[in-house]
């Protein structure tokens, strides 16, 4: 619901969603390796209050948070401050003690006992409007009637956002400039909505998703803000500051004023109790100067030197993008992996193991530079969930008796409902584009975009990116190059982090990686593969550092300054930790 406050959602579809999502569970049974086969079981997990708050995005803003960001906005008793998403109110609360004569707040809200609590908490001077934010915006128009606009607005997925309230906020967009997409997650209205609202020399003072730095469809909204302000300070945490969920987030701090180009400052703290003492006043704005329109924020953690050479390496010929010498797409969307991925002992007994097919789903299971037939065969053999089940595209008469009775079993507990497999009635079955890669590359990643060449034959599910060769590249080649200093630091740069410290590069991101070019010369990739399954990541990284990119014309100076960023930027992801 567009304007619901307070709760910052998991803002992509690959981010932990509400436990009621799991349905199907393993039974442990008696019989090899203490695995027999599934009973299919529809089993939610109760509707507990801590669960019904994830599914409502019942995040609320803390106190300590609430308090800066009022301060911060509101410099005149007599100002008029807009809460675009009042939710609970401790927002409204925190501006109300600040305002008094001559002033007023005017806060929305669409969930009508939020809306009641944020008014009670308002006081006399407060207007609470039981509203959908971006239908009231679009009716009353309050461009530049604000001093301060302060609030945490809703991370709504596009999918999630309800087309009654997407089609004004998207509208507002437009007028601005901006070409919202089915990627656009709501914040991003809320933010040029409350930049509207503002007066020349008003202030901005919001939570927002971490994706502000550092994803592509926010693009347009940083080069957007960069123009809009005078200046800007990005507020950042070493550690997550909401409970329950794996959501960074930042505090935007704005000051408008039509700008060629903003100054922009950067703040990075331990938690919500450093506000007081470091974020006050004029912050130093970074000396780095970003391309908004195309550079992310992220790279205000680089210093001038590492950003010129980062620019000077993106223009280099002696270097090749991921996507000139492989294709790369997502692995497998089964749908249902209850249902679609199982265990050799599950398909002997259940009599479908002619319809398994060699499988990897899990970055455990592919753990060097290479999987080979014997590996995949030792998974197997220890009953690994490593079979993908596909009967194809077979007619339901035409299924034999044991798929048959599979699906029939899926069917009575509901697997085939789910939207993936919906979508394949009436043969919900048969998993689309099964194909074997030349290779797999980590989609979600602890320490680097490792690639690694697949001998084996086997596919693998949608966590793990599936490459095909192009050009005449050799798969193994590419695996043993894969792990030097460049491609690291890039991945940090084009990929995006979420709270628990992962990296996560999807397909277009990948493929813009910059990757050393094929030479004449091999690589000993066995070799490096024994290497990159026993040594740390630094360790395998200076020999393929030695082996190609000082060949490729890389000083050593240029070696360490790549291995300084990916060091950064690497262990600030990881750093990030639950609050307490």
């Amino acid at each position: 619901m567009a304007s619901t406050s307070r709760r910052p959602q998991p803002s992509s579809s690959r981010r932990p969603g509400p436990a009621t999502k799991r349905r199907g569970i393993q039974l442990p049974l008696n019989g090899h390796n203490g695995h027999q086969p599934r009973r299919l079981i529809a089993d939610p997990e109760p509707c507990s209050p801590d669960n019904e708050r994830k599914q409502r995005g019942g995040y609320y803003t803390p106190a300590s948070i609430a308090k800066f960001l009022a301060e911060w906005a509101i410099r005149s008793e007599a100002a008029h401050v807009l809460e675009p998403s009042a939710g609970d109110g401790e927002v409204v609360a925190a501006a109300a003690r600040l305002v008094g004569n001559g002033g007023r707040i005017v806060a929305v809200e669409l969930h009508g006992d939020e809306a009641g609590r944020a008014a009670l908490r308002g006081g006399a001077r407060t207007t609470v409007l039981n509203s959908d934010f971006f239908s009231w915006f679009s009716k009353e128009r309050p461009i530049g009637q604000f001093d301060a606009v302060v609030g945490n607005p809703p991370f709504i997925r596009y999918q999630d956002f309800p087309e009654s309230h997407r089609q004004p906020a998207f509208a507002l967009m437009r007028e601005e400039g901006l070409h919202p997409s089915r990627l656009t997650n709501a914040w991003l209205p809320f933010v040029t909505a409350a930049t509207r609202a503002l007066r020349r020399g008003g202030r901005l003072a919001l939570v927002l998703p971490a994706e502000l730095l550092q994803v592509m469809y926010a693009a347009e909204l940083r080069e957007y803000l960069a123009r809009r302000y005078s200046r800007l300070t990005i507020v950042t945490f070493k550690r997550l500051v909401f409970d329950g969920i794996q959501q960074e987030i930042v505090l935007l701090l704005g000051i408008r004023g039509e700008s060629i180009k903003a100054q922009i400052s950067l703040v990075e703290l331990d938690g919500p109790e450093d506000l007081r003492t470091r974020v006050g006043g004029r912050t130093q704005p970074v000396a780095v100067d970003l391309d908004h329109a195309r550079e992310k924020w992220t790279q205000y953690y680089l210093s001038p030197c590492e950003l010129a050479l980062i620019r000077e390496l993106e223009q280099s010929a002696a270097f090749a993008r991921l996507g000139d010498l492989a294709q790369v797409d997502v692995g497998i969307v089964t749908g249902r992996n209850e249902f679609f991925v199982v265990r050799q002992s599950e398909g002997a007994v259940r009599g479908i193991a002619a319809w398994c097919l060699p499988l990897v789903g899990r970055s455990a299971q592919i753990p060097g530079l290479v999987l080979r037939t014997r590996e995949w065969q030792r998974l197997a053999k220890e009953d690994e969930k490593c079979h993908l089940v596909q009967f194809g595209a077979v007619e339901r008469v035409d299924l034999p008796a044991a798929a048959a009775a599979y699906v029939q079993e899926g069917e009575a507990v509901g697997f085939h409902l789910g939207y993936k497999c919906r979508v394949r009635m009436p043969k919900w079955w048969n998993v689309p584009s099964p194909w074997v890669p030349d290779a797999f590359l980590l989609r979600q990643i602890h320490d680097g975009p490792r690639i690694v060449q697949n001998r084996a034959g086997a596919t693998c599910t949608d966590t793990i990116h599936r490459l095909r060769m192009r050009n005449g590249t050799s798969a193994g080649w590419l695996a043993a190059a894969s792990m030097n200093s460049l491609t690291f630091a890039f991945a940090e740069i084009v990929g995006r982090s979420y709270g628990g410290g992962v990296l996560e590069l999807e397909p277009t991101e990948a493929e813009r990686l910059p990757v050393p070019r094929p030479h004449l010369s091999e690589l000993p990739l066995d070799a490096l593969d024994a290497r990159a399954r026993q040594a740390t990541a630094e360790e395998t990284l200076s020999e393929v550092d030695r082996l190609v990119l000082k060949p490729a014309g890389l000083s050593q100076k240029d070696v360490k300054t790549l291995r300084g960023i990916w060091r950064k930027l690497c262990e600030r992801r990881k750093s990030r930790k639950r609050r307490g």
